[in-house]
């Protein structure tokens, strides 16, 4: 793990300005992100974070959700990271026992219902799952309209998604069309689908027009549109769920302290102002923090009664089933 950030800087106060976060003194040492996104959206909230803490040393290491897990599960006994970001909330309901209680300086900004009631978490955005289209590929009044659609013969071999195993995205995409639609779909979709082990090949290979149809977090279409990619998204008309990833302290990490300056950052309204902003486009869980332009606003969207915390506690049943369809296909 290579340090990201090493700067040198004059010790100092911080203040409040703006509604935006100032550390109250300037700390030492390291700190090191699990990050369930891409490097440049880990990077971007260190580069921030660093303006503020230039003494701190950070580190990255980004992967998928599931990777991400596994690791932090496998090193339980003796923990090399401090926070984990980014990662689905099915997950960290799942694996709740691996993270540590810590109230945010801006706990007061968030709804009850977008925060852990023990503050193991806290929300960070929400990733509404939405379909993806390629509108030079299909018309968008021949294109799919509900999550129903994806089982329909005429889209075999048109869409991709990525294997719920390996993405937290994936996975909610698969426990929504579960508790919508049952098994039945869900076989139909895999007939259908390329199941690829990375969820940025699951819009990418919509934008290069690879693929028709893909199944993703509503912000990466807006990426690809801004790049003039030909796509569009689709919110189902049976509804999407309701959720947020989230950001907590790996219980027993190594840098606790730091870990929670950086926690106390990363709930802050300047670091999900920048994920609000140009190139992300997340829809923060914040109540003061508008949607990105051009996304839909939420009052908008139709959602269902998603039940998250069923999606964790059948997690490991469904990955098992799912792989099984997937392996009979």
């Amino acid at each position: 793990m290579r340090p990201r950030h090493v700067l040198a800087g004059v010790i100092g106060l911080g203040l409040l300005l703006g509604g935006f976060w100032h550390p109250a003194a300037l700390a030492a040492g390291r700190v090191v992100i699990y990050n369930a996104d891409t490097a440049e959206f880990g990077e971007a909230f260190v580069q921030a974070f660093n303006k503020q803490q230039p003494n701190l040393s950070v580190e990255i290491i980004s992967a998928g959700v599931g990777q991400l897990f596994t690791r932090v599960k496998a090193e339980a006994a003796r923990p090399q990271g401090d926070i984990m970001l980014a990662a689905s909330h099915e997950s960290f309901l799942q694996m709740g026992d691996l993270f540590s209680s810590y109230t945010s300086k801006s706990d007061a900004d968030f709804a009850n219902n977008m925060k852990d009631a023990q503050r193991r978490f806290y929300g960070f955005s929400m990733p509404l799952q939405v379909l993806i289209i390629n509108t030079s590929l299909v018309p968008a009044g021949q294109a799919p309209k509900a999550w129903k659609d994806l089982g329909d013969p005429k889209w075999k071999e048109k869409i991709i998604m990525a294997n719920p195993a390996l993405s937290g995205s994936a996975y909610a995409q698969l426990a929504q069309m579960l508790q919508l639609h049952g098994w039945p779909l869900i076989q139909q979709v895999v007939k259908n689908a390329t199941i690829t082990s990375s969820s940025k090949l699951a819009y990418q290979g919509v934008g290069t027009g690879e693929f028709t149809i893909g199944l993703t977090g509503e912000e990466n279409v807006f990426k690809l549109k801004e790049e003039g990619r030909p796509v569009d998204a689709v919110h189902p008309s049976e509804g999407t769920g309701l959720r947020y990833d989230a950001v907590g302290i790996i219980k027993g990490g190594p840098n606790l302290e730091n870990a929670k300056l950086l926690m106390d950052f990363l709930t802050s309204k300047e670091a999900h102002t920048i994920a609000a902003g140009k190139p992300f486009f997340r829809r923060s869980v914040r109540k003061d923090i508008a949607p990105p332009p051009g996304l839909k606003p939420t009052g908008e969207i139709k959602f269902f009664d998603y039940d998250v915390e069923r999606a964790a506690k059948e997690k490991a049943t469904n990955l098992k089933k799912f792989d099984e369809i997937m392996a009979a296909k």
